[in-house]
């Protein structure tokens, strides 16, 4: 028995390891940002990704999407004239006509799997309130209801933390795993990619290696 759990976990070893190296392809010194961007994910966890711009942090974000068998995914650039429209999806008119103020979700952040916001500490008040609760909880009041969110994990980035007493602090909190994403340092690996194509957002994956469509559950299956 004792043997067989060995084996599972050096299979699950492995076949997250080939995963990492399929997901992180053409991306340089960027292969621990996302190992533990891809951890977190699995544990159900939020990551801020800080660093300047132009560091490929929505690129890594894209990438761990493309870890998983088809998530429903969802991105969006903050500014500081972005509408909860824009992130949580339009007021139905239908129902508005019914007396009732409800949002058509689909395609937008409540329905998402797995979701990145840039620039998130541009947003409104408004939009950032209501992140509050729905990364938190798992939860997004629409009307008079209180929906369940198949969110899974959020990640974040931006080239700046929250100002101090902004009342974002307890927002910053729910993001328990932060990493900074610096230029490439080496030299070398700076002048492959400028004379490179342009890294693709979409990873080569085998099917049979991505995993289960956001069940969270590794199995002991080859790679």
């Amino acid at each position: 028995m004792k043997n067989n759990k060995l084996t599972d976990t050096n299979s699950i070893k492995r076949r997250i390891g080939h995963l990492i190296k399929a997901i992180s392809a053409g991306m340089y010194e960027r292969e621990e940002v996302i190992a533990v961007s891809l951890l977190a994910a699995l544990c159900g966890q939020n990551t801020f990704l800080y660093g300047p711009p132009g560091t490929a942090k929505s690129l890594i974000s894209r990438r761990i999407a493309c870890a998983f068998q088809k998530p429903a995914y969802f991105e969006y650039l903050m500014n500081r004239f972005s509408t909860p429209e824009e992130v949580f999806g339009p007021v139905s008119i239908s129902a508005l006509k019914e007396d009732r103020y409800v949002r058509t979700t689909d395609s937008y952040l409540p329905k998402a799997d797995f979701a990145f916001l840039d620039e998130i500490w541009k947003s409104s008040p408004a939009i950032l309130n209501t992140l509050l609760t729905l990364i938190n909880e798992r939860t997004f009041k629409n009307g008079e209801t209180i929906e369940s969110v198949p969110l899974k994990a959020l990640l974040a980035a931006s080239n700046e933390t929250p100002e101090i007493n902004q009342g974002l602090e307890a927002l910053y909190d729910r993001f328990i795993v932060r990493q900074m994403v610096l230029p490439i340092a080496e030299r070398r690996h700076f002048e492959t990619l400028i004379n490179s194509e342009p890294s693709s957002s979409d990873a080569k994956v085998p099917e049979n290696m991505a995993l289960c469509r956001f069940q969270w559950k590794l199995t002991s299956q080859q790679t």
